[in-house]
């Protein structure tokens, strides 16, 4: 399976992770432009970043809920392995991008938290 169909199954929640992944990465840039420019980070910041480890997983979970709701779904309409398998990827695919998410927002809060 290649990156593209990947993406392609791992539905809706799959690109607001996306965005949030954006906003993320976004946040920490701007938090590193102010370490620099001013020596300090804002604590507004470093709570947005603590929400947003927060809220990855818990959006990851939904992902995955649905994922196999769908797979579950498929299984009981036409038993096919085919039908399965993709909703079992797009449990996972959220799971992991939820979880990718947190781990980087936390631990970038972590390390400016540290910097201040």
């Amino acid at each position: 399976m290649s990156w593209a169909e990947l993406v392609w199954a791992a539905g809706p929640v799959f690109y607001l992770l996306l965005a949030l992944s954006a906003y993320t990465l976004y946040l920490l840039l701007y938090a590193s432009f102010l370490l620099r420019r001013e020596g300090r980070v804002e604590e507004a910041l470093l709570d947005r970043l603590w929400d947003l480890a927060q809220l990855a997983p818990l959006l990851g979970l939904l992902g995955t809920t649905l994922g196999m709701i769908q797979a579950f779904m498929a299984l009981s309409e036409q038993p096919s392995g085919a039908l399965l398998a993709k909703g079992i990827a797009e449990a996972l695919v959220n799971t992991g991008m939820g979880l990718l998410i947190a781990v980087v927002a936390y631990g970038g809060r972590t390390f400016l938290s540290g910097r201040r």
